[in-house]
């Protein structure tokens, strides 16, 4: 005969499973917290960091204007305006290249691409090619509608083709920038060492230790 005994089935601890359960979920939700917040500074440094990196384009951009115009003044560039221009003057290669610049000083850039452009186009082998040519990837490099690309093309072409030009600091030094802009920091820093190398005097040089010292 089986004897039979009176034994409660053991029921497992709910509240203690519950707590159990419930400290997991606190210590995940606490983990998650730390997330955010690492991922909020983050976020905040990725922003400071971008607009120092505008800060820093719109100084060097102003630099480079500066010197620009400096040096316009000092090799004679400023141009005659296109009123100034004789009948037979105006559709020369001069005659063109003057009202390219008399547009650009009129910050009328659409109608200044075009002008140098016609330059390049009409005159190839031009004293005034390798000029339009810087004008033109500067005006593609900060003039809507922006295209990168085809001003690294013109400036590499000038530094190609004018080696001797007398822009050709500033013209390596800004392809190294384009460069940066589009990516490509290996060569950007190939350039702007270039400058800092083989113009050691030039204020271009300046600006590009400036710039290649962000970059490493």
């Amino acid at each position: 005969m089986i004897q039979e005994y009176d034994v409660e089935p053991q029921i497992p601890n709910q509240d203690t499973a519950f707590n159990s359960e419930d400290v997991r979920l606190l210590s995940l939700f606490a983990r998650l917290q730390a997330l955010e917040r690492e991922y909020s500074i983050m976020q905040g440094r990725v922003e400071e960091l971008e607009h120092l990196y505008q800060e820093e384009r719109n100084t060097n951009r102003r630099r480079f204007l500066d010197m620009d115009r400096r040096l316009r003044e000092q090799f004679g560039a400023q141009l005659a305006p296109q009123d100034t221009l004789t009948s037979e003057d105006i559709d020369t290669e001069i005659g063109i290249y003057r009202r390219g610049m008399a547009f650009l000083d009129a910050e009328d850039y659409v109608q200044a691409r075009e002008f140098f452009q016609r330059v390049v186009n009409e005159f190839p082998n031009g004293s005034k090619v390798p000029d339009a040519m810087y004008w033109l990837a500067e005006l593609y490099r900060n003039v809507e509608p922006k295209d990168l690309e085809k001003s690294r093309q013109f400036f590499v072409q000038m530094i190609t083709l004018y080696s001797d030009h007398a822009r050709i600091p500033e013209a390596m030094a800004k392809l190294g920038m384009i460069y940066h802009e589009l990516g490509n920091v290996t060569r950007a820093l190939e350039y702007l060492d270039r400058v800092i190398a083989e113009y050691p005097d030039h204020d271009a040089a300046r600006l590009a230790d400036t710039y290649a010292q962000e970059l490493r």
